[in-house]
C-alpha cells in the first residue's frame, strides 16, 4: 500500500478570510492522498472550525516556541512531527500560508529516490537588494562572490522526501545558530541558500529545482510573467503549462478576483458566525471591506468588544 504524503505550515494570528485561499484550495486539490497540517497560535474558534471543516490537523504551537519568530521556530516544529509521523508519508511539503495556493495535486507521483525540492527565482542573488543584503551580512563578501550569479531560492515552499526534509530542517537550526556567522533578522531564507548551494543536502539526495517555467512550484512576487486563464496561473504567460503551487500571489492586486473565484469557498453566504473570528478590530474592518457590510463591522466591533478570547486546543495525537 502507498504511503501518504505530508503537507505542513504554520498559522499563527490568521483570520479565515486571509488564509482561506490555501487551506480551501490544497484540501481540493491534496486531500486524498495528503494529510494536511496546520500549527496554530491565536486563531479563534470560527478558524478553527473552518479549518476543521476541510479536515485540517490542528497542532497548537507550544510555548516554549515563544522567545522566537515563527519563521526560525517553524523547522523546530516540523522536525517534531516528522520525528513521530514520519515513517507514514513518501513525501512532504512545508511553505507558508497566508500567500500559497494549490491549482493541481502537489504530489501526483510517488517518489523512487531521496529528493530535495526547491522553487527558483527567476533572477541572481545579486539582481535582489534582499536576497543581496543578507548574504553579505550573514555570511560575508567571500561567500557572496561565490553565489551571488546563482538563482534566488525561496524558503517559503520545501519539499522532498519525508527522511530528507527531516534532516534538513535539522541542517537549518544548526546553520540558523552557528555562531561563526552573523546573525541578521531574516535568516532561514539566506541559509537555505547557502546550504542548497554549498551542496549541504541529507543522504546525498537529488535537488529537483522548480524553474518559473515547466515547474511544479512558482513563486511570482517579483514576476509579471504570467497569465491568469482558464482557472489556472500559467507561467510564463507565453507558456503551456500551470504549476501545482503559486507562491506570493499576493503581491499582485490583478490576482485578487481569480484567487476569489477559483481558491475560496464556492457560493460563500454572509454568515454572522463569520464574524466570532474576533483577533482584531483591523481584522473585522477588511473582513467587513470584503464582504461589502459596514452594518456586519459595526456589529462584529460591539461583539469583539465584549467577547472572550479564545484558548488553545490540544494538540493532535
Amino acid at each position: 500500500m502507498a504511503k501518504k504524503n505530508l503537507i505542513m505550515g504554520v498559522t499563527k494570528h490568521y483570520w479565515w478570510y486571509k488564509i482561506e485561499p490555501f487551506y480551501v484550495s490544497c484540501a481540493r486539490h491534496n486531500g486524498e492522498n495528503c494529510d494536511i497540517v496546520a500549527f496554530t497560535k491565536d486563531l479563534s474558534s470560527y478558524t478553527r472550525d473552518k479549518l476543521r471543516e476541510y479536515h485540517i490537523h490542528c497542532v497548537e504551537i507550544p510555548d516554549r516556541y515563544e522567545k522566537e519568530g515563527p519563521i526560525d521556530y517553524r523547522y523546530g516544529l516540523y522536525i517534531e512531527m516528522l520525528k513521530k509521523k514520519g515513517s507514514e508519508y513518501d513525501q512532504v511539503l512545508f511553505c507558508d500560508t497566508r500567500d500559497v495556493i494549490f491549482q493541481s495535486p502537489m504530489f501526483p507521483d510517488a517518489s523512487y529516490e531521496p529528493y530535495l525540492g526547491v522553487a527558483v527565482e527567476s533572477g541572481p542573488i545579486s539582481g535582489d537588494d534582499w536576497n543581496r543584503r543578507w548574504m553579505q551580512e550573514r555570511f560575508g563578501m567571500e561567500t557572496y562572490e561565490k553565489f551571488k550569479d546563482k538563482y534566488v531560492l525561496c524558503a517559503g515552499t520545501i519539499w522532498g522526501s519525508s527522511d530528507v526534509i527531516s534532516d534538513f530542517c535539522k541542517a537549518m537550526i544548526d546553520n540558523l545558530s552557528d555562531p561563526s556567522f552573523n546573525f541578521i533578522d531574516i535568516n532561514d531564507q539566506t541559509s537555505y541558500q547557502y546550504m542548497v548551494y554549498s551542496g549541504i543536502v541529507p543522504h546525498d539526495a537529488a535537488v529537483h529545482y522548480s524553474p518559473l517555467e515547466g515547474g511544479c512550484v512558482a513563486t511570482i512576487g517579483n514576476e509579471g510573467d504570467f497569465r491568469a486563464e482558464g482557472g489556472r496561473i500559467i507561467c510564463p504567460a507565453e507558456g503551456n503549462t500551470f504549476p501545482a503551487l503559486v507562491h506570493q500571489w499576493d503581491r499582485h492586486k490583478k490576482l485578487y478576483p481569480f484567487v476569489k473565484k477559483n481558491c475560496r469557498e464556492k457560493n460563500p453566504r454572509i454568515r454572522w458566525e463569520r464574524y466570532k473570528d474576533y483577533l482584531s478590530l483591523k481584522d473585522i474592518a477588511l473582513s467587513s471591506y470584503h464582504d461589502g457590510h459596514i452594518l456586519n463591522m459595526l456589529i462584529a466591533t460591539l461583539r469583539y468588544l465584549v467577547a472572550k478570547k479564545p484558548k488553545g486546543e490540544a494538540l493532535w495525537k
